[in-house]
């Protein structure tokens, strides 16, 4: 039987490798300034209209763009979430600021409530350029390093996150996005000149806001509040609000998990896309908490717990290097009976009953399929491991969600078993030079073999592979 394994694995493994190597691995291996998954797409921007030198202004931002439905988390999520961190890695003499935090809106999830961001979004960053600032030679870049970490969200939540890189020229201008960047900085939420007339009063299970010097267009209509404090406020709770002439008093329920004390309360106020903070004192003795039940206070418990703890030595790992050898290979002959794995076993023992009298060929084509499953599975490994880098959010055996690789594969399976039970011969349907070919090198067709051997059974691998490679 002349195999047509050879050509349609070649075939296979390239779109296999192309699919690996689509929009998310040339992300991957390119200059990194964005990061894309099924969810957001996020790049790193910078304004530097006068260039960069010591006293110039300098903004850095990262631009999430959310997929309709999903959406990321303000400085304090809410009732449940995470906010976008950065880490900065920037050359010596310049420094970061914290994220200049756009107004964020309320995100009911159920009975909860959180704080966030949907559609296009900036966080800003102001790059402070000190005096001891090193200008490069002329022609010289400066290179900009950012690690950030998002938690998004819909109806189920997805941690990521993406290193990104910039070059901003040292001696020129960089102001590309600016618009992007002075609508940002417009939107920001203004300063109240004065904390005279305004107070934050604890009482029981509630505290009372008291705001004055707020804008005359404001009054009479109905505010939103954000407390900046995390683990303080019943986010879902009802708040009661009135004015009093030109001063707002709210009251806003305390979270029965509430960690924080905080003596200083700041306090967004919003309105039709327009925002003013404010830090009153608190005033008055915040009552005792209650035995910890939220998650944070759980978590603080515990990590208390296990600090003053003393130092357990951990337990002797029962199995043996002999006993892990022979369940691996037990895994590997149960492996060897799945339906992923036994048709590319079929037609590879009918290659080697071709040449049952030849012992060399068999030699050969052993160490080349071995090699052809060892080299693909690194392949496969590394492509899954950098699409991963990129954002993608992909587990071993990515390949088969592909709906044109399972019917690449379903055709391909149906000609082989069409074959084997001898309905046809592929040497006459194939071109006399793929066949002079696999005729000249077998060992390539035994390397072919292994390689979608791998891309085949990759999925049916992963509850043995794990085991064996978690001991």
């Amino acid at each position: 039987m002349r195999s047509i394994l050879n050509p349609l694995a070649t075939a296979f493994f390239a779109c296999t490798m192309g699919l690996a190597a689509g929009p998310g691995w040339a992300q991957f291996s390119s200059a990194k300034s964005v990061v894309t998954t099924n969810e957001v797409r996020a790049e790193l921007l910078a304004h530097a209209p006068q260039g960069v030198a010591p006293g110039s202004e300098v903004w850095l931002g990262l631009r999430i763009t959310h997929q309709s439905g999903w959406h990321t988390y303000w400085k304090n999520p809410g009732d449940s979430g995470l906010p976008t961190q950065l880490e900065w890695t920037l050359p010596p003499g310049a420094a970061a600021g914290d994220i200049l935090w756009p107004l964020p809106k309320k995100l009911p999830v159920g009975p909860l409530v959180n704080y966030g961001f949907e559609g296009d979004l900036l966080l800003p960053v102001r790059l402070a350029v000190g005096p001891d600032f090193k200008l490069p030679l002329l022609g010289k870049n400066l290179d900009i390093r950012l690690k950030a970490s998002w938690l998004v969200c819909q109806t189920v939540c997805f941690p990521q996150e993406g290193e990104f890189a910039l070059t901003l020229p040292a001696h020129g201008s960089t102001a590309l996005h600016g618009a992007l960047f002075d609508a940002a900085l417009a939107a920001q939420p203004k300063t109240l000149a004065s904390n005279a007339g305004s107070r934050a009063e604890v009482a029981d299970t509630t505290i009372r806001l008291s705001i004055a010097m707020l804008p005359a267009a404001w009054h009479g209509k109905t505010l939103e509040a954000f407390a900046e404090t995390p683990e303080l406020i019943a986010h879902a709770g009802a708040i009661t609000q009135a004015w009093k002439g030109g001063v707002w008093s709210a009251e806003l329920p305390l979270s029965p998990q509430r960690s924080a004390a905080p003596n200083v309360l700041p306090v967004l106020l919003t309105l039709a896309g327009q925002g003013y903070r404010i830090e009153p004192a608190v005033q008055g003795a915040w009552p005792k908490t209650t035995t910890p039940t939220g998650v944070s206070s759980a978590l603080a418990a515990a990590l208390r717990d296990n600090a003053n703890a003393k130092p357990v030595a951990p337990p002797a790992n029962p199995l043996s290097w002999a006993g892990a050898l022979l369940g691996a290979l037990l895994g590997g002959l149960i492996l060897n009976l799945m339906p992923c794995v036994f048709p590319i076993l079929a037609v590879k023992m009918a290659g080697f009953a071709r040449h049952a009298g030849d012992r060399r060929w068999q030699r050969t084509g052993g160490v080349a399929y071995t090699l052809g499953v060892l080299v693909s599975m690194l392949l496969l490994g590394l492509a899954l491991i950098g699409m991963r880098s990129a954002g993608q959010s992909l587990g071993w055996g990515f390949q088969l969600q592909e709906p044109w690789v399972v019917a690449a594969l379903a055709m391909l399976f149906t000609l082989i078993g069409l074959n084997l039970a001898g309905l046809f011969q592929f040497g006459s349907v194939l071109p006399s030079s793929w066949a002079s070919m696999q005729a000249r090198h077998p060992a390539a067709n035994a390397f072919l073999t292994g390689v979608l051997a791998v891309a085949v059974a990759s999925p049916c691998s992963a509850p043995f592979m794990g085991a064996s490679m978690g001991f």
